[in-house]
């Protein structure tokens, strides 16, 4: 009797932890392993029935062991991502994305999306058997996103978000959300909140719409909830247009349970004078319209019109507040932190690009004039009076020095010849020094420099 044995597919063979710091969350550092979540969409590390080799793109070869307990509960971001090509949703109507996606302070770039379904980064989040979509700390920037049939939904973050999801600490910039179809809800941020959360997050994205659509909602942060927004504002142009209904910060609000509570609108960048641009059925939600000067001249939460917005942003709560804003100075909106490098102390400028400046910035190079004759001292000595050359980690040394020297005496030149590199910038320096007799200093000639 033979015995046929067959090494297992590339997928099986465990030989890569993607959780190396044992949180539960798997890592992503690619666009290859952000495309892959897709085919595991409640987040165990394990990918569909069918959809293994597709997982194993961004993921091969994952060990069992990968996780504490040998099963995740989603992913994280461990770097700053930019999109390259057209972007195929997260998660659909019917096959929803239900498990934490956490940005950790990391921001996503060059997001173009032209869907037929539910647009955005991710099409639609919701909860099944115990799972639920919860997005954290996530950046986008400089997104394209348009949904281009009926009755679905367009968002920079989300398209749409069902029942008990969360998106929490987030935020998108610097681009453009728009719907080429009719029934659409279209946000900056959001596309349809359907009984979701949404705290302390913002978009300036602008919000419009292609051709002459009809019933279509647009809102600078969220097109239309029956959910609830929590602490979060909207300050991107929403464009207005016969037979739709736009709103600066929500486009419509409807049902009973859809609540706004202290989010806000900038009515001169929205070009809206109503935060809320319909309001349908018994709903309590209301949202005041701000001028721009009113919404940046508050510099901390207390005694102003963010007095609530330090929150408890843990889940489950631990009753901290976790203190996620940043206010800048009198003339900048409100931003969000987080402590990206690990430092200890969370800063707006570490949360990608809010317009906010390093709070901690390098000390500039040191530097000494050259001498002239007439000084006194010891001789020029480049090594110590130019360490920004020498001694600075980011300038790699060569380890190659040719050195000739001509003349005697007080005539004597000695001539060095080296190569430094400044990032990706290389090439020689020549310094040529006369010797120091004790009195004066005879001479100094460089070039290349």
């Amino acid at each position: 009797m033979a015995l046929l044995l067959s090494a297992p597919p590339a997928w099986a063979q465990g030989t890569n932890d993607y959780d190396t710091d044992d949180d539960g969350l798997i890592e992503i550092d690619s666009q290859a392993k952000l495309n892959a979540i897709r085919y595991d969409i409640d987040g165990d590390g394990t990918a569909q029935s069918g959809s293994e080799t597709d997982y194993a793109v961004g993921f091969p070869g994952v060990l069992s062991t990968q996780c504490p307990s040998s099963t995740c509960s989603g992913y994280e971001l461990t770097a700053d991502l930019t999109l390259t090509g057209n972007w195929t949703p997260i998660g659909t109507s019917t096959l929803w994305f239900r498990t934490t996606f956490d940005g950790k302070g990391h921001t996503i770039s060059g997001l173009t999306v032209a869907s037929g379904a539910n647009a955005g980064l991710f099409g639609y989040i919701g909860q099944f058997s115990g799972t639920t979509g919860h997005i954290r700390n996530l950046g986008v920037l400089n997104a394209s996103v348009t949904a281009s049939a009926d009755n679905y939904s367009a968002g920079a973050i989300v398209g749409g978000m069902g029942a008990n999801t969360r998106l929490d600490a987030s935020y998108a910039s610097g681009g453009t959300i728009s719907a080429a179809a009719d029934s659409t809800s279209i946000g900056g941020l959001v596309g349809a909140n359907t009984g979701g959360t949404i705290r302390a997050s913002y978009s300036t994205n602008a919000v419009s719409i292609s051709g002459t659509r009809s019933s279509n909602y647009l809102g600078g942060l969220v097109g239309s909830s029956t959910g609830t927004i929590v602490a979060s504002y909207a300050a991107g142009t929403v464009a207005t247009a016969a037979n739709n209904t736009s709103g600066g910060l929500l486009g419509r609000s409807n049902m009973t349970t859809s609540t706004i509570t202290n989010s806000y609108c900038d009515s001169a960048a929205t070009g809206q004078t109503n935060c809320i641009g319909a309001s349908e059925g018994s709903a309590t939600a209301t949202s005041t319209a701000y001028a721009t000067s009113a919404l940046q001249t508050p510099t901390a939460y207390a005694g102003t019109i963010y007095a609530n917005w330090n929150l408890d942003l843990t889940l489950p709560a631990d009753s901290v507040n976790d203190d996620p804003w940043d206010f800048g100075t009198a003339s900048q909106y409100p931003a969000l932190k987080f402590d990206t490098d690990g430092s200890g102390t969370a800063t707006a400028y570490e949360f990608g690009v809010q317009g906010r400046p390093n709070p901690n910035p390098a000390p500039p190079p040191s530097s000494s004039p050259r001498r002239s004759s007439a000084d006194s001292g010891p001789p020029y000595n480049p090594a110590h009076d130019h360490p920004e050359i020498y001694a600075n980690p980011r300038h790699q040394m060569a380890t190659a020095c040719e050195v000739q020297t001509t003349g005697e005496g007080d005539e004597a030149v000695s001539t060095s010849t080296l190569t430094f590199n400044l990032g990706s910038y290389t090439r020689p320096i020549t310094l040529a020094l006369s010797l120091w007799d004790g009195t004066h200093f005879r001479s100094l000639q460089s070039q290349n420099i």
